[in-house]
């Protein structure tokens, strides 16, 4: 008998990644075996290549471009879906093989690339194991919408919503929440920085240090009391560049690569500054910090952001304005209250709640077989 869960995920930023490890960290923390998969690894490295570059070029160098594909594809059934589906399959056939021959109780992906080629495997019923899809933003393009999948896992009723538009029983749709780690939950409420207590800004890069971090660090020139953590992510080569910013504009920053506990920096922090990625907005809130977004591509992160701002746990800025917007949240004393409603937008123990869903799965399977 294989493990208990497979877990699969792409590095198509480090959200989908994140997501994948909160629920391997959830079923682990009840003793369950767990294998994790990137499925890229599985790929030829020309096709992860040429994915990702077209991916996280069309996000940084034409966004506008790169938001009409996403509204203008979110449907099913579209001229060239065809063509792409037949492409997926072929490039990520190996999954199959692996995931086949692994026989997991269950599957939870967190990307819908994985959905594609195992869903059509789901159906033609060469794939035995119960098949969880989770959305990890707050909204569901109809490319999640794969036939095949047991249940889908969504943070929000909009993100339900959506995939009923495009084609998926309501009773297939579980209200988990994103899943994130369990030490964000667990960190300890925002207060308002007390008199004489230096306003602590975390700066967020994202996995992949996209985002304009160093007209973010401008911003805040001449802001008074102000303590600047940067973490520029994997972007390794941004360190030095965004300290030479820094002193060139007299802001005092602690300026990181990659972090690997990020709940502690989080805790640290009375303000986080990030990109609308889902897993960002996710881990922001649930640790009960108020968010500024800046930078939000159109598409995906368009509804990520709203959901701050409409709910009362932040602001979105342009990049030169954080600063003032960062002075003024501290100025009207919203801090703390931002916080707490920040905690109330998201779903408590979202990971173990997609864990539940996969083991419910596997156990009516095994019912069925007994």
């Amino acid at each position: 008998m294989g493990p208990d869960l497979a877990i699969i995920y792409t590095p198509v930023g480090g959200g989908h990644k994140a997501a994948a490890m909160a629920t391997a960290e959830a079923a682990r923390a009840r003793g369950l075996s767990v294998e994790t998969i990137d499925l890229f690894e599985l790929a030829p490295k020309v096709v992860t290549k040429t994915y990702l570059t077209a991916h996280f070029g069309g996000q940084s160098v034409v966004p506008k471009l790169y938001g009409s594909a996403y509204f203008e594809s979110n449907q099913k059934g579209g001229t060239f879906d065809p063509v792409r589906r037949g492409f997926d399959h072929v490039v990520f056939a190996e999954l199959v093989r692996e995931v086949v021959a692994m026989r997991p109780r269950a599957i939870v992906a967190t990307h819908h690339l994985p959905l594609i080629v195992l869903g059509r495997a789901r159906r033609k019923r060469r794939l035995a194991s119960p098949l969880v899809g989770v959305v990890t933003d707050y909204t569901a393009h109809a490319v999640w919408a794969e036939h095949g999948v047991d249940a889908f896992c969504v943070g929000c009723p909009l993100a339900r919503h959506e995939l009923v538009l495009h084609g998926i029983r309501p009773d297939l749709i579980a209200m988990t929440g994103i899943p994130v780690r369990r030490a964000f939950a667990a960190t300890p409420a925002v207060a308002d920085p007390a008199r004489g207590e230096p306003l602590r800004v975390l700066v967020t890069s994202g996995g992949f240090g996209i985002g304009p971090m160093r007209e973010i660090v401008c911003s805040f020139q001449g802001v008074p009391d102000v303590e600047v953590t940067v973490v520029c992510g994997a972007a390794e080569a941004a360190v030095p560049r965004v300290r030479r910013t820094a002193a060139q504009a007299g802001v005092a920053a602690r300026v990181l690569g990659f972090e690997r506990d990020m709940p502690a920096r989080v805790a640290e922090a009375h303000v986080v500054v990030g990109k609308a990625g889902g897993l960002t907005v996710s881990e922001t809130l649930a640790a009960g910090r108020p968010m500024v977004v800046v930078g939000t591509v159109p598409g995906n992160e368009t509804f990520n952001e709203e959901l701050v701002v409409r709910g009362g746990a932040g602001y979105a800025a342009r990049a030169l304005d954080v600063g003032r917007v960062v002075a003024a949240m501290r100025a009207r004393g919203e801090i703390a209250q931002m916080g707490a409603r920040a905690r109330g937008l998201v779903v408590t123990e979202s990971a173990d709640r997609v864990v539940d869903v996969a083991l419910e799965l596997a156990s009516r399977r095994s019912a069925r077989a007994a």
